[in-house]
């Protein structure tokens, strides 16, 4: 029974059920058909049809309270196994799920042959991330067209480990949160903000300072950027925040922390949707992302660049209080000049 997710000529190994509290993980039946056909539909599964199936791969449907929450596919190997699993889009609560992760972890470490498990997923599968996140497992790297899915579209690929003497426990702070102000919700990006990335990337005056963007740009290549922003907070690189009216949500602009450390502090970057420009959004802004950065993050050090002829970036950072320590010389490119990058820092009291 393929459920239009493995190829139907694989023969498949022996299933075992394994059972856990309230979570189940067992053989797809003939009643899973219909949420089967739906887990088949999702993005984030589209790859698996195209992908080499290995003979002894076992494919568990995921059940909690007597609902499919999910699907793992699991192959063993002697030494190094390949784990992937994708979470029904109605699920809220994961943490069923990360508890069916480890215990198929349980389960691939328990002979001791098994001392690594690779995790594969499509780039943007947040609720997939969350999970193996939660779960343990380490976030390494995102991987360009490494996957296809099943109609020949690449896509990228994030990919994670866990060993067996690993513990359980997240491997990176994942840097998702929300804050506010009098007239902004400072929140995660969300996939509906590409139409409004893209508006603000492809700006001409966007265009000026943010090189190395793609000419026409797309809300794919929105997107795309997106997701490695997610993938780079789930790592605890950096922390993007979309700047959206507190009343209608609409994305007005991004703030970010960049290159986070506990040593060197944090790099300040961010742009403005052309149509937010002179509204004072990044000057209500700024000062809560600092404060954050200084009193929950306890960083302490900022640094923002700005291109030299960014009067503009220079005119925020120096009444968010940041301070002037250097100068690179032509290391910046705006438009196709070359010119001075300018550097401010603001050290925590």
């Amino acid at each position: 029974m393929s459920f239009d997710l493995l190829p139907d000529d694989v023969a498949r190994a022996d299933v075992p059920v394994i059972a856990h509290q309230d979570v189940t993980l067992r053989e797809p039946g003939p009643g899973d058909t219909a949420v089967m056909a739906e887990l088949a539909k999702s993005p984030w599964t589209s790859w698996w049809r195209t992908d080499t199936t290995p003979p002894n791969q076992v494919f568990w449907v995921v059940e909690h309270d007597s609902e499919v929450l999910g699907i793992i596919t699991w192959a063993p190997t002697p030494v190094v196994a390949d784990l992937r699993f994708t979470v029904h889009p109605d699920v809220e609560d994961l943490a069923p799920m990360v508890q069916a992760v480890s215990m198929v972890l349980d389960h691939a470490f328990a002979e001791g042959t098994t001392k690594s498990v690779r995790w594969t997923a499509m780039a943007g599968d947040l609720a997939g991330t969350k999970v193996a996140h939660a779960a343990g497992i380490r976030l390494h790297q995102q991987l360009p067209d490494h996957l296809a899915d099943g109609d020949g579209n690449l896509h990228d690929a994030w990919l994670g480990s866990i060993r067996a003497e690993e513990d359980r426990e997240p491997k990176t702070v994942w840097r998702w949160t929300e804050l506010r102000t009098e007239r902004f919700l400072l929140r995660p990006l969300a996939e509906s903000d590409d139409p409004r990335i893209r508006e603000t990337l492809d700006d001409p005056i966007s265009r000026t300072f943010l090189f190395d963007r793609p000419k026409p740009l797309t809300d794919a290549h929105a997107g795309a950027e997106r997701i490695t922003k997610w993938w780079n907070a789930a790592r605890g690189l950096s922390c993007t925040w979309a700047v959206a009216d507190a009343g209608t949500d609409d994305y007005l602009g991004d703030i970010s922390l960049l290159k986070i450390d506990a040593t060197t502090g944090a790099e300040l970057g961010f742009y403005t949707h052309p149509g937010a420009r002179g509204t004072g959004v990044l000057a209500e802004t700024v000062p809560v992302i600092v404060a954050h950065a200084f009193d929950d993050l306890d960083l302490r050090r900022l640094t923002l660049m700005a291109a030299e002829s960014n009067l503009g970036s220079q005119k925020l950072a120096e009444k968010a209080g940041f301070h002037h320590f250097g100068t690179q010389p032509s290391a910046a490119l705006s438009g196709e000049v070359m010119e001075d990058l300018i550097g401010y820092e603001l050290l925590r009291d």
